[in-house]
């Protein structure tokens, strides 16, 4: 851990215990693969270890931690092997995720799915690596429970929070520069167009797209991002 989280002060403990160490993961200041000490968190927090013991129970069924019974805790990461078996599974719900959402979708739905891309846009535009994921996760929440299944909505939360999370700090480790298209513009256009081809080509374009460079990139460097030889703070 590179530095000292921010201390709690009031209000619901676990709840703010989950939301600084889920930060501090998508940052990379807690990174991938890191163990996670419950008494170094709760005195850095200011809070219980039951307090903490709470927030990752939260952020083990958020996907973004490992706990191994009687071991040791840490943050989720990924081999190429196994982000590509996600990422699979992921396009597979999230085209027809994006599908049922169209057609169920009124003009204010697809309004506000047109401002939720423009934040991104936004974000892109400003190099703000953290707020660009966060404002990608909001995009992709709001056409998962559009699509109207809860069950399809939680999978794919639980599927890709933690690939969120690892993408934006593979990002930040290589200080890559956020890209100047716009492919969630173009979902929410072929979303409009309610053309259910084009609906999951945009959405698998998209999503190759966000990982291709960690796919891609050379075997020594992937090894060295998982094992934690590549530093973000």
């Amino acid at each position: 851990m590179s530095s000292e989280l921010t201390s709690i002060r009031s209000g619901s403990l676990s709840a703010q215990a989950f939301g600084v160490i889920k930060d501090a993961i998508f940052t990379g200041q807690i990174q991938p693969g890191e163990a996670i000490r419950e008494l170094h968190l709760a005195r850095s927090l200011r809070v219980s270890q039951a307090t903490v013991r709470e927030a990752l129970a939260q952020l083990e069924s958020a996907g973004l931690i490992v706990r191994q019974a009687n071991r040791r805790t840490t943050v989720t990461s990924f081999t190429r092997e196994e982000v590509r078996d996600r990422l699979e599974l992921r396009m597979l719900l999230e085209e027809r995720a994006a599908v049922l959402a169209a057609a169920r979708a009124s003009r204010e739905d697809l309004a506000e799915l047109g401002k939720l891309a423009g934040g991104i846009a936004e974000a892109i535009a400003a190099g703000d690596h953290y707020e660009h994921v966060q404002a990608d996760i909001r995009f992709h929440r709001f056409i998962w429970a559009l699509a109207g299944s809860a069950i399809l909505c939680q999978t794919l939360d639980h599927l890709t929070t933690p690939l969120f999370a690892f993408l934006a700090v593979i990002h930040q480790a290589s200080q890559r520069q956020l890209g100047t298209t716009r492919p969630h513009e173009r979902i929410v256009k072929a979303m409009r167009g309610r053309d259910e081809a084009k609906i999951r080509a945009e959405v698998r374009a998209h999503i190759e797209g966000s990982y291709a460079e960690f796919l891609t990139s050379p075997a020594e460097t992937v090894r060295a991002f998982v094992e934690g030889r590549i530093d973000v703070s």
